[in-house]
């Protein structure tokens, strides 16, 4: 069966939430300070998207690497500020809060694409991002905390860069942008080793951190670098909302940081209205 652009797209994302889901809970069990946590967690993503590009592109590497320009410096510094701004969120807040302040991105992509793009949204994305926007608000109201309230807006500065990214990346969608994660990464790790104190870990720390570095990051990046050339950036904003349902249940189900109850009834409207906006696009015809 022959796979249209747009469905590619929507399994690409897919693919990259499922990947990132457990992030947060490996964060919460490795117990180590942002700065080191950040040094290694851009340091090791090199690696692996290196040998993929490599294996990819093979002779025609540096023509790739050379091609990304102005867009992918761009998207390297988004990549590092999504990635600083989401480790100090969720070191100081709940994994609830950060990842449903996150889930605010789609909209932000939408109106972006809207504005700078002209690229109109299909009524079924607006319609879903309002159901969305529903659950993100029942999930807040019982997980807001007053004392995170700098994590929160370091959440928020995270859902607009994740959006302005992937804006970014459709923008320049003749360009493969997945160097620019090295590029990125590489910004991360130099933020870290500048302010950090030290750089040692123990060995089942080097163990989260490698399944961290070398396994998720890098994957659901690429995942979310390719996918907005394929489908629309708020579409893909919208798939990677399941990663404010599937984030915390991790974390509740391993070391048992219960949701609330809001959190169960706006992750059920959540889920539902995802659920119904990809079973739809996918049926809908190329």
């Amino acid at each position: 069966m022959q796979i249209s652009s747009h469905n590619r797209g929507l399994l690409i994302s897919f693919a990259g939430v499922l990947i990132l889901s457990p992030d947060s809970l490996l964060i919460r069990l490795l117990k180590l300070d942002d700065l080191t946590l950040i040094f290694y967690r851009g340091l090791l993503p090199v690696l692996t998207i290196t040998v993929i590009l490599v294996l990819y592109y093979r002779n025609r590497l540096w023509g790739v690497l050379s091609a990304v320009g102005w867009a992918g410096i761009v998207n390297g510094f988004l990549y590092a500020i999504t990635n600083i701004t989401f480790i100090h969120s969720i070191q100081i807040t709940s994994v609830a809060n950060t990842l449903v302040i996150l889930s605010s991105a789609p909209v932000f992509a939408a109106f972006l694409c809207w504005i700078l793009l002209r690229e109109k949204q299909r009524p079924v994305t607006w319609v879903v991002i309002i159901f969305s926007m529903v659950g993100i608000f029942i999930i807040g109201v019982g997980s807001y905390q007053s004392d995170g309230l700098t994590g929160d807006l370091l959440a928020l500065v995270c859902a607009l860069s994740t959006a302005c990214s992937a804006v970014l990346v459709r923008f320049r969608k003749s360009i493969d942008l997945v160097p620019s994660v090295i590029i990125g990464s590489l910004m991360l790790a130099c933020y870290g080793w500048l302010q950090m104190p030290t750089v040692e870990v123990t060995q089942t720390q080097f163990i989260y951190i490698g399944i961290i570095g070398f396994i998720l990051v890098p994957l659901a990046f690429l995942c979310l670098t390719v996918a907005p050339r394929f489908t629309s950036s708020a579409e893909v904003q919208l798939v990677f909302l399941l990663e404010a349902i599937l984030g915390p249940l991790w974390v509740w189900m391993v070391i048992g940081e219960t949701p609330s109850e809001n959190t169960l009834i706006g992750g059920a409207v959540l889920l539902i209205s995802v659920s119904w906006f990809a079973i739809k696009s996918i049926r809908q015809p190329a």
